[in-house]
């Protein structure tokens, strides 16, 4: 079998699939499905893994390969299948499955990254192989679709505003687009409205709509430093933002309603905080990824009701949340790693539901996975020492306070923005142990040494620890200053 541990840093390039036509049907989860080829992978020869926080569903039509999910108002999770042309729909409650068939379709493929659900509880999602926005009618199980003006402009992700329009991003096209829905049912010329940037750039990425209704979106200019820009519907007008040294390929994008942007590098292991008042960045990194694969390709973004921000990590095959109230990283590690695509299971989309729980899809894997958010943490980790200036040759302490509900076997690791994949260099941290049981309250020294040869400014350092299903992280602020 041959060994798949090379895959594209942004996979929105995807190669064609293989697919066939099956009619809506209704299927429980309880039978493995028969060994299909997918890709010169048995994607169909799988097992619904679980862990203490996550449990993964098969998808009953084999190799689906499934991207775009979204939740209703019932609790139901919505999916789509890339690779057979349907919409899945997953009932937690019956644990049970049914699959639409997208019809007028002239049996062509259906590729979709995006479902969002409008407010009269319509289903509309991006189909970027076709050039086409669908939307589904649930209740009289209608589909439609409208074409995008602008030929081949690989709609992504689409979005509902305050007043009902409905927003996408087109990656190839490199423009965003707004949707009047009544004009487009309608033929309307005029329903898709299609707005470009007045800055040429390599690609455009995911969009989020503020509190103010302006629009913000990621624009990747890979090799060169990346962008984010806003518009102003009022207005009409675009502010363009440069992003730190080194994110070059932004995706995922989202706020809060405090001012405050996360912004994801889908080509690296970082992902960026932007103050809208003080117009200032702080760049993260996550963990260093227990994978094949040097980067953990932090991809799309998204905030629970509570305020939390939570992302996938593609390549470090983990669900992320960053906790609004400690500023911990808590990555939860998903319990399928497939060998033969680099030790992940190519998790490329996710949704918040209702109860801010967290479903996903498992691409290679031809899964869908829960997040059960409620499970409470077992250990947490704390530091009065989170902001430090060293000077060349310079050592500095901090001390980590360790709690623990339950008795835990834990391994301490460290990672930094200095490099893209989150590797050390030129400083080094030295843990007093590396892995220590722990069952209460222990107080660890990390030693912080730097031995010159970097820039001055301000990077981070993330002092993690993890078990075998979580890890977790805090981030200390180091000023280097030469």
């Amino acid at each position: 079998m041959i060994k798949k541990i090379q895959i594209i840093g942004v996979i929105l390039f995807l190669a064609l699939l293989s697919g066939i036509f099956i009619g809506n049907s209704i299927f429980s989860n309880e039978k493995e499905e028969e060994d299909t080829d997918f890709v010169g992978d048995t994607c169909a020869k799988r097992r619904s893994n679980e862990n203490k926080y996550i449990k993964e569903f098969i998808i009953p039509t084999p190799c689906s390969a499934p991207i775009g999910i979204t939740s209703d108002i019932n609790g139901n999770i919505w999916f789509s299948e890339t690779n057979s042309s349907k919409i899945g729909k997953y009932n937690p409650m019956r644990n049970e499955f049914t699959e639409y068939t997208i019809t007028n379709t002239d049996n062509i493929r259906i590729q979709s990254w995006s479902l969002v659900f409008d407010k009269e509880e319509n289903l509309w999602f991006t189909d970027h192989s076709n050039n086409l926005i669908w939307e589904y009618d649930v209740k009289n199980g209608i589909f439609n679709n409208y074409t995008i003006p602008t030929r081949n402009s690989y709609p992504v992700q689409i979005l509902e505003d305050d007043k009902g329009m409905l927003w996408i991003s087109e990656i190839y096209g490199n423009k965003i687009a707004q949707i009047n829905k009544t004009k487009i049912r309608q033929n309307n010329l005029n329903g898709i409205v299609e707005i470009e940037p007045p800055e040429k750039l390599e690609l455009l990425g995911g969009i989020f709509i503020d509190d103010k209704n302006r629009v913000w979106f990621t624009m990747l200019t890979y090799p060169f430093v990346g962008k984010i820009a806003t518009y102003d519907q009022e207005t009409k007008e675009f502010e363009i933002i440069e992003l730190p040294e080194g994110i070059t390929s932004p995706v995922g994008i989202v706020g809060n309603n405090k001012g405050i942007i996360w912004i994801n590098d889908h080509g690296s292991s970082h992902f960026v905080e932007y103050n809208i008042d003080t117009k200032s960045f702080t760049k993260f990194a996550t963990s260093i990824g227990k994978t094949a694969f040097a980067n953990t390709l932090p991809y799309w973004n998204a905030i629970d009701s509570k305020g939390n921000m939570w992302m996938n990590l593609h390549q470090g095959n983990a669900i992320a949340k960053l906790d609004r109230e400690t500023g911990a990283l808590i990555e939860y590690n998903i319990p399928t790693r497939n060998e033969d695509w680099g030790n992940q299971s190519n998790t490329l989309q996710f949704t918040i539901d209702k109860n801010d729980n967290i479903w996903f899809t498992e691409w290679t894997e031809n899964k869908i996975g829960f997040l059960n958010s409620s499970i409470d943490i077992p250990f947490k980790m704390t530091t009065v020492n989170d902001e430090i200036e060293i000077t060349k040759n310079g050592i500095k302490n901090v001390e980590l306070d360790i709690t623990s509900s339950e008795t835990l076997e834990l391994d301490f690791s460290s990672s930094s923005t200095i490099t893209r994949n989150g590797k050390l260099k030129n400083i080094s941290i030295i843990f007093e142990e590396e892995k220590i049981i722990i069952d209460g309250k222990k107080q660890l020294n990390v030693e912080i040494e730097y031995s010159g040869h970097l820039a001055t400014g301000q990077y981070t350092i993330m002092l993690s620890a993890n078990n075998k299903e979580i890890t977790y992280s805090i981030p200390i602020k180091i000023i280097i200053n030469n």
